[in-house]
């Protein structure tokens, strides 16, 4: 991961990000709200980062601008949950870093041999940003649609 790496994403404006692997609960509830995703309690929320494999947040003089965050179940499973970018720092490439670093960061550390499926769960419209990184969309010929429930 590119934890304290320091990376020129924007040469028209200069701004810098540094990328870390660590996000506190408060900017986490903070994007979820901004994001329009369903609220959670703060010990909640601080459970799903702690048991999180990786967790990659995008940081710019100081504040917290965005964070990507990957499950995995140490076998075949893994899931992309959640990527944000705050709007104003969007089309900037973050977003694009921080999907790029937690795949490397499981391509890295699966066993020789071994294949792991990474699932996520795209905003509608936004399929095609995945589509580069080597996911399709569903339903296709093959796979159903993805489906999810709140207990």
């Amino acid at each position: 991961m590119t934890a304290g790496r320091k990376i020129l994403i924007n040469e028209m404006n200069d701004t810098k990000f540094e990328f870390t692997n660590k996000l506190n609960v408060e900017d986490y509830l903070r994007f979820r709200e901004e994001a329009g995703w369903k609220r959670l309690a703060a010990e909640q929320a601080q459970a799903g980062l702690d048991n999180s494999y990786a967790v990659i947040a995008a940081v710019s003089g100081g504040e917290t601008v965005g964070f990507a965050r990957l499950l995995w179940d140490g076998g075949y499973v893994a899931y992309l949950a959640e990527v944000y970018v705050m709007e104003e720092c969007r089309h900037q490439g973050l977003a694009k870093v921080m999907v790029e670093n937690l795949i490397e960061k499981l391509r890295a550390e699966k066993k020789e041999g071994w294949e792991i499926k990474i699932h996520l769960l795209a905003n509608l419209g936004r399929e095609s940003f995945y589509e580069p990184f080597g996911f399709r969309t569903r339903p296709d010929d093959k796979d159903g649609a993805a489906m999810d429930m709140w207990l």
